[in-house]
Parts: structure tokens; C-alpha cells; sequence
């Protein structure tokens, strides 16, 4: 039997006293699982109910929602309207000497949680565009339910796209690394000796010119989600993997397409590969001759109305290539890159010490130029210029 903190309510004081009062566990929605309610006393914030419903029992994750502000002692469950679905009523703390609620009352809730069902149908829907992916998604505070959608397998690494409503929490363990494309994710940071609170978002990233981790360091090996939601990019590595593979060659890396079966045949058979940068037509006379590679992308958009969110690509360079210099200097290529993995451990990026002088390829000497390392499921910060309000200077 696994045990899950889903979460810390405040702690009991020298008497034994906290604001959690009272557990009770029903079907309210009628989906074949209990739900249970926690009855918080107060003061607030740790004060009213809380409605948690499980999503995947084998993973620890539950959607959450506070269904009151109001304090409360104890719950009761019945049907109060008889129309099939349980109800709940609750009455407010009020015991001198421990806890006194302002105006304390009785109250009814009737049941709304049959509409928060799980839904049949998926929310992350995928299609072929251009020989790529287009995934189509919802606002990630509008989702209802979890979702995750495996896309891509490298090297034993899996990608996943992956969504969790408002207020809920993931459970998470020491090989989950993420890439966050809309919302806030939170933890309690295990990481240092502080612990402190985590809110990492698309904005988030390391110090410029740095490197940080892709790892979720949680100290309860549990993440939650506030009113946004998330969305995000799952990096996962094979159960059976001790250690990150290392490829001595482009040619044996090892990919595959693991779209599930309810996703349509024309995406699932879509081969993946990286093809020479100098076989596109967008070549340059620096791409000849190196084995430089792309793979062409995935394009995320919000299903609502098709805005662009991002756009994922993946590159791979053979061991010892120098992928020559790119200008960053305009919008579009202001980008920033996470690695899968560094068969070597000493690739990485080279950028610029001094940007403001112009660059010459006949003239400028490579100790012109800073190197900076990024291992296997890091990314690295900014490598352009930004002014005092940290926007880009172009």
C-alpha cells in the first residue's frame, strides 16, 4: 500500500491542536471511485473544505478544489435533495479555550462535483502537419482532468506532453525532469538545506549565460498547481535505466514514436529522425560537410483559438562537431536550448564574450568566445544581451 502527502494543512500545536478536524470519504460523483472532504477549522488560510478527487491512485495524484471558506468541524454526508447525488452539510468550530469562529453556522452544500467528471474524451488531441506534430490543447485552468500524452522515446528518454488542472496535486520521484510551457508548478525544494517554495514557470529559467537542472527536487516527492494549471514537457528516463546512455554516433540513437493507440494512425506512424542539416533547403555553406542534424518539431496551439504557443525542435551534433556561429540577434532565434543527453559531457554552447563588437568569421580568434557546458537533462539561461526590465536588447 503506498502513502502519499498530498498536503500540510499547518502542524498541531504544544496542546495537539490543528486546524484539520475531520476526514469523510464518499462516491459523490458516481464514477466508480470514492472522493473524500477535509473539514478545516481555521483560521485562514488553513479554513473550510476541501473536495479531493482521485486521478491516478498508482501515482499519488488528485485534482483538488476548496468548496467553502467557511469554517468547519465536522462534515455530514446525505442526500438532502433526493435527486440521487450525495450532499454534504458542515458546522462551523466553536469551543472556548481551543477555537472560536466569528458567527459560527450550519450549513448545506449541494452536490456540483457530478459536473467535474473525468471526461471520456481526450483533451490533448494530436494531428499530422507538414510531416510534424500539431498538438491542439486546452487552457491548462480550464482542464477538468489529468492528462498525459508519451510522443517520443531517444535514447531511452521519454517526452511527454502533460496536463494538470488547477489545485491538484502530481506525484513526482527522483527521475522526473520537466520543461514548463504554460502555468506554475510548486514544490518544497530538496535541493538545499532551506527548503524553500519552488514556483517554476515558462519565464523561470537559470541566470543568463549559467546552466540549471531540469530535475524536480521535491522533499515530499509531491508537486501542486495553483489557479493556472500547467502544462508541460515530461522528460522521463526507462525504468530499467541506471545512468543516461552515451552514443559514440548520430546513427545509434535510438528513436521511436510511442503515440498511444488512441491517437490516429496517421500520427502514430510518423517516423522521427535526424536528417543532415545540409540536405534541407534552408542550408547554408557552414552546414556543408558537418554532421549537424535537426529533427523537424512539434507545434503546441491553444485549442480555443489556435494561438501559438511554442514551437519544439530537436538538433544533435556528432562528437567533436563545431555547429559553426548562428546570429541570435533577431526575435525568432532568441532561444534557449535543454539537452537529452551529452554522450561526451563536454558539449555544450559557445557564445560571445563581448556581443557588442561585430562579429567577423575571418577575424575573430575562437578566444573571443565563452564555453558553456550543458549535461544531460540541463538547459542553460540566456545568451543575449537583456536590459534592466530583462527583455531582449537586439
Amino acid at each position: 500500500m503506498g502513502i502519499y502527502v498530498l498536503d500540510v494543512y499547518g502542524y498541531p500545536n504544544v496542546h495537539g491542536e490543528g486546524p484539520g478536524h475531520h476526514i469523510v470519504c464518499a462516491g459523490f460523483d458516481k464514477d466508480g471511485d470514492e472522493e473524500f472532504l477535509v473539514a478545516l477549522r481555521g483560521p485562514s488560510p488553513n479554513q473550510g473544505v476541501y473536495y479531493y478527487k482521485p486521478i491516478d491512485l498508482s501515482r499519488g495524484l488528485f485534482a483538488k478544489w476548496k468548496v467553502t471558506d467557511d469554517s468547519a468541524a465536522r462534515i455530514a454526508v446525505v442526500d438532502f435533495n433526493n435527486n440521487g447525488l450525495l450532499d454534504f452539510a458542515t458546522i462551523g468550530y466553536y469551543v472556548p479555550g481551543y477555537y472560536i469562529v466569528e458567527n459560527p453556522s450550519i450549513n448545506i452544500y449541494y452536490n456540483r462535483f457530478a459536473n467535474k467528471n473525468v471526461q471520456d474524451t481526450k483533451e490533448l488531441q494530436v494531428t499530422k502537419q507538414n510531416n510534424e506534430l500539431l498538438f491542439k490543447v486546452p487552457r491548462p485552468h480550464k482542464a477538468l482532468q489529468y492528462e498525459m500524452m508519451p510522443f517520443i522515446t531517444i535514447g531511452g528518454i521519454t517526452l511527454s506532453l502533460e496536463m494538470i488542472p488547477s489545485n491538484s496535486l502530481r506525484q513526482v520521484d527522483k527521475n522526473t525532469y520537466i520543461k514548463v510551457l504554460s502555468g506554475v508548478i510548486m514544490w518544497i525544494d530538496s535541493s538545499t538545506e532551506l527548503s524553500q517554495t519552488v514556483n517554476h514557470s515558462r519565464t523561470f529559467v537559470c541566470k543568463p549565460k549559467t546552466v540549471s537542472s531540469l530535475r524536480i527536487c521535491s522533499n515530499e516527492n509531491v508537486t501542486t498547481t495553483g489557479n493556472e494549471g500547467i502544462l508541460l514537457i515530461v522528460l522521463k528516463m526507462n525504468e530499467t535505466m541506471d545512468s543516461i546512455s552515451r552514443f559514440d554516433s548520430i546513427q545509434k540513437v535510438t528513436i521511436e514514436n510511442v503515440l498511444s493507440e488512441y491517437c490516429s494512425e496517421e500520427v502514430r506512424n510518423l517516423s522521427f529522425q535526424f536528417i543532415r542539416c545540409d540536405e534541407y533547403d534552408w542550408k547554408t555553406e557552414k552546414c556543408k560537410g558537418l554532421e549537424f542534424y535537426n529533427m523537424k518539431g512539434f507545434e503546441i496551439k491553444f485549442v480555443d483559438n489556435d494561438e501559438h504557443l511554442c514551437y519544439i525542435q530537436l538538433w544533435a551534433a556528432a562528437q567533436g562537431t563545431n555547429c559553426e556561429v548562428h546570429n541570435h540577434s533577431n526575435v525568432s532565434s532568441c532561444e534557449v536550448h535543454a539537452c537529452i543527453i551529452n554522450s561526451t559531457g563536454k558539449g555544450g554552447m559557445m557564445y560571445l564574450i563581448n556581443s557588442k563588437e561585430d562579429y567577423d568569421p575571418l577575424t575573430t580568434p575562437n578566444s573571443q568566445f565563452q564555453k558553456l557546458e550543458v549535461s544531460s537533462l540541463y538547459e542553460h539561461g540566456l545568451l543575449w544581451n537583456i536590459d534592466e526590465q530583462k527583455k531582449t536588447v537586439l
